[in-house]
């Protein structure tokens, strides 16, 4: 039977945290206590070791090499080896955290700014819209009125 899943809670597998303390911090699973929670810790970027109920991290497709129950130290090699600060930057889901951190912290006048640029943009792209829309109806009218002028249009009543 195949599987429909590819990411599996495991030992070394990198995480992030979406509720809690450490919301929207990156972390590396280092023991699987029971169905609901597992042991992590992620020394790179200040996330203690500590207990976490699974509901409370997504799982990323990266993973470290470490064994169960690694401590601190050889975590911290393991991330440095595996080189894993540039390959979390690169995850689409941190960089949308990011993002929404970025937007949340803009400014009014920012804000303001970027509504004006999107209105502009909104402008363009309907403008657009409107002249390839009128140019299909322009064509569909002159197909129209060819067939009347040859007589293939059927009177309906």
């Amino acid at each position: 039977m195949i599987s429909k899943f590819s990411l599996f809670v495991e030992i070394g597998r990198v995480v992030v945290i979406n509720y809690g303390e450490y919301i929207n911090k990156t972390a590396v699973i280092i023991d699987v206590l029971d169905q609901n929670r597992a042991l992590v810790a992620g020394p790179h970027n200040g996330v203690e070791r500590h207990i976490i109920n699974f509901k409370w991290i997504n799982l990323t497709p990266l993973k470290v090499k470490i064994q169960r129950g690694a401590r601190i130290n050889t975590l911290i090699a393991a991330i440095k080896a595996a080189d894993l600060e540039n390959k979390v930057a690169a995850l689409s889901a941190v960089k949308k955290i990011n993002a929404r951190v970025a937007k949340s912290n803009q400014t009014d006048f920012e804000r303001f700014k970027a509504n004006l640029i999107r209105r502009k943009l909104n402008k363009k792209v309907s403008g657009e819209v409107k002249k390839l829309v009128n140019i299909a109806n322009r064509a569909a009218h002159k197909k129209a009125v060819a067939q009347k002028a040859a007589g293939h249009v059927k009177k309906t009543l």
